[in-house]
């Protein structure tokens, strides 16, 4: 049975067909237009991408919540999350019970996209690294400073 691919066809696209869906079994992905190619070929064309749609579903635990917030920016939130919303509610509250909660804020987050740091797993590691590196450093800084005494000591012989 064949399962959506969840991209559309690139050889419809290219004949002027572009929301052609694609279908995938084990070995190729097929369109219903006849096309068919591996895995590897129809990637490499660059397919487009269908975005799908999620719908919240609060859990068989969950309860709905009253809480006081501004008007202004509660509609700004839902606004900006759409149908992430809730789920994004849901998990900044389990991350404020989970422990201490690291809040990086619209501005900051922008910096660390620049310098290629797109989540909290890239944060962890470029910090892991940047403390490794100031190990580095510093073992560097003192084996200098080791080898200008020993040089300054044996300049001083000699003269």
């Amino acid at each position: 049975m064949a399962d959506r691919a969840y991209m559309y066809c690139p050889f419809c696209r290219n004949q002027g067909s572009p929301k052609v869906e694609l279908h995938r079994d084990n070995v190729d992905m097929f369109c219903l237009m006849g096309h068919k190619g591996p895995h590897g070929q129809i990637l490499a064309m660059n397919p487009e991408m269908i975005k799908t749609t999620v719908r919240f579903q609060p859990g068989p635990n969950d309860v709905k919540a009253e809480v006081w917030v501004n008007g202004e920016r509660l509609l700004k939130a839902k606004e900006a999350l759409g149908d992430r919303f809730h789920p994004t509610i849901a998990s900044l509250i389990s991350c404020c019970m989970a422990g201490e909660p690291v809040i990086i804020d619209g501005q900051q987050a922008a910096e660390l996209r620049k310098l290629g740091i797109r989540n909290g797993q890239e944060m962890l590691a470029a910090a892991k690294e940047n403390v490794q590196l100031a190990g580095q450093n510093q073992s560097l800084t003192d084996e200098v400073i080791k080898w200008e005494t020993r040089i300054a000591g044996a300049m001083a012989n000699i003269n």
